[in-house]
């Protein structure tokens, strides 16, 4: 008996293996299979032994990705944090108030697009009117 063959057999009752779950990834194929008789899975390719091992793998990437961002935002100015935090904050409560305009007005959300786009030259006209001089 060959060990390719070896291996497709139940150690303890020497009856062959049936496969059970086949699963396709980058890296090869896994297959599990299991002994129709005593219920043993083969040990060889069985994914649950790597879950633990993938899960730490994941856990790493994540964590050394939000270190990262969080050394990279430590190094931004004060101001444009303030700046960053009044565009997030301005863009969900735009959000707002069209789910409001459009749910309990009643209007649709292309006469919402309609007006926001007809509004945008009297928004300009307003910064280039009311907007102070700097001293230099």
């Amino acid at each position: 008996m060959s060990a390719d063959q070896a291996d497709d057999r139940c150690p303890y009752c020497r009856s062959s293996f049936e496969i059970v779950f086949v699963k396709f990834k980058i890296s090869g194929v896994v297959m599990i299979a299991s002994c129709p008789n005593c219920a043993i899975a083969s040990v060889e390719g069985c994914p649950e032994s790597n879950i633990l091992d993938e899960a730490k793998q994941l856990a790493s990437i994540t964590r050394s990705f939000w270190q990262g961002v969080f050394r990279r935002m430590d190094s931004l100015n004060l101001r444009f944090r303030y700046v960053l935090a009044f565009l997030i904050a301005a863009v969900i409560t735009a959000a707002a108030l069209r789910h409001g305009v459009h749910v309990y007005g009643g209007i649709s959300p292309e006469e919402i697009r309609n007006d926001a786009i007809m509004a945008i030259p009297a928004v300009a006209l307003a910064i280039i009117v009311f907007r102070r001089k700097r001293r230099r």
